[in-house]
């Protein structure tokens, strides 16, 4: 392996494709990753969109493989949860152009962005005759450089994904996309299913931008989201989750959500966007309970009036409408204490600039 330099940023500050809008300054982009949960039915791929658009995804996202290009078919190495990887393929790939075709005509008809992860060559050629707006590669995919370049010349934006890989693997992926000088995005991701929390590795997000200055997002294949919404939290821009209807019994389903838990998740990744601000500022639902919290200078017995404030007839009491017991601190010394009554105070008074000589 080369040794990676960062000598010079991908300067992309934004990624645009199709509908979407990928960059720091926009809410994270949701991907519903429907890979192969479809079993090959084209109505069933169909209600997976709709379902996934309901849900709020932003990206409806699946899976193009060319298994005599892809794999040497029966080796004992191409193993899945759940079962032959060459046997589910015969089952539920979606293989041709005519199918991606259809498959993007309706996510434009409905009103959102078609996205497909092509797993060889062949399959990347197959959806450029689709005319797709942008790639999105897989883990396997990411040492497979001469793929990686292959993509990278059609000019078109690419999110990489980053699982079971080392880091100097992705130094020399992120060379040859630098190269190319293509949009691209890296996706963190952990290749485990389910993944567990111990290995996410979730400060890779941020040094992931560092290393590469390049937007990264986070492919999550957790049973729940709570990895997300740390993602979100620590900066990932682009969120992708497996989608499923249960009924449908896809392969991907144990790690895969439903439509009831997507919309919950993203419902969730939008509220820790909220919460994201860095401005210290008392919003207006504080005011009012600062009205009552805070403190004010209040007399602590009957004060008459050119009688001197101080500590000694002075003290912070609730509520705080008043002047603010910040000032019976020496900070303020002269602001208040020393200065004088200009009226008899009973006692618990709560003081205003108006009971205070000039």
């Amino acid at each position: 392996m080369m040794a990676y330099t960062n000598n010079s940023m991908n300067n992309i500050a934004h990624i645009h494709f199709g509908s979407i809008t990928i960059g720091p300054d926009s809410p994270a982009v949701i991907i519903a990753e429907l890979a192969c949960e479809h079993r090959g039915d084209m109505n069933a791929a169909k209600r997976l969109i709709r379902a996934a658009k309901e849900a709020g995804a932003d990206i409806a996202k699946f899976q193009l493989h060319v298994p005599e290009e892809e794999m040497i078919g029966k080796h004992e190495l191409m193993k899945f949860w759940a079962g032959s990887m060459d046997e589910i393929l015969k089952e539920v790939n979606f293989g041709t152009r005519e199918q991606h075709a259809e498959l993007k005509a309706y996510c434009d008809e409905i009103g959102i962005q078609y996205l497909c992860t092509p797993f060889c060559i062949g399959a990347s050629d197959i959806l450029e005759e689709v005319a797709v707006d942008a790639y999105k590669t897989g883990s396997g995919e990411l040492t497979n450089l001469p793929m990686l370049r292959h993509m990278a010349k059609k000019g078109k934006p690419i999110i990489v994904s980053t699982g079971m890989s080392t880091i100097e693997e992705i130094d020399d992926a992120v060379a040859v996309l630098k190269e190319e000088k293509v949009p691209f995005m890296l996706a963190h991701c952990l290749s485990e299913y389910p993944a567990s929390y111990a290995n996410m590795n979730l400060g890779l997000i941020n040094k992931y931008t560092e290393r590469y200055g390049c937007m990264v997002g986070w492919s999550d294949h957790a049973t729940d989201w709570n990895g997300v919404i740390a993602a979100v939290a620590l900066g990932a821009l682009v969120i992708e989750k497996h989608f499923t209807i249960r009924e449908l019994h896809g392969p991907d389903d144990v790690v895969s959500l439903d439509p009831t838990q997507f919309k919950k998740m993203v419902a969730d990744v939008r509220n820790i966007e909220s919460a994201l601000g860095d401005e210290r500022s008392v919003s207006e639902k504080e005011v009012v309970v600062r009205s009552w919290a805070h403190h004010s200078a209040v007399t602590a017995r009957n004060i008459q009036k050119c009688e001197v404030f101080s500590s000694d007839n002075l003290v912070p009491k609730r509520p705080g409408s008043g002047i603010p017991a910040s000032y019976l601190d020496a900070r303020y010394a002269g602001k208040l204490l020393g200065k004088r009554a200009v009226r008899d105070l009973p006692k618990d008074t709560i003081l205003t600039w108006d009971d205070v000589e000039n």
